[in-house]
């Protein structure tokens, strides 16, 4: 049985805990800094919208971090969610690697 781990921090509360309360951000400002509308950098904040690699850019523009810093929360967080959703492990449990399915083909 795989042990259970905790859910990654999410890139919405990276930005808020660690960057837009500290700095006593608000959502507008950051909109304005990383030139995009509000309404993206809200959904992103709030846990709506996953981090594209041009916010990722944006991101690590304005507070001065790696690109990387940011995709890889992102994908930590992604690779959790499918590792831990019970309806995606059943359908990649039905994934046949290339080698099986040569190998079918062949004796077929």
């Amino acid at each position: 049985m795989k042990q259970a781990t905790r859910k990654p921090t999410s890139v919405g509360d990276i930005l808020l805990y660690e960057y837009l309360e500290p700095l006593d951000l608000k959502i507008n400002d950051l909109a304005e800094m990383l030139n995009v509308h509000r309404n993206s950098v809200s959904a992103l904040v709030n846990n709506n919208r996953k981090l594209t690699p041009d916010m990722a850019f944006r991101l690590a523009a304005v507070f001065d971090t790696s690109i990387a810093f940011w995709l890889n929360i992102q994908n930590s967080l992604d690779i959790w969610e499918i590792e831990n959703d019970a309806r995606t492990q059943e359908e990649l449990s039905r994934v046949v690697s290339v080698a099986d399915f040569l190998a079918h083909r062949g004796a077929a």
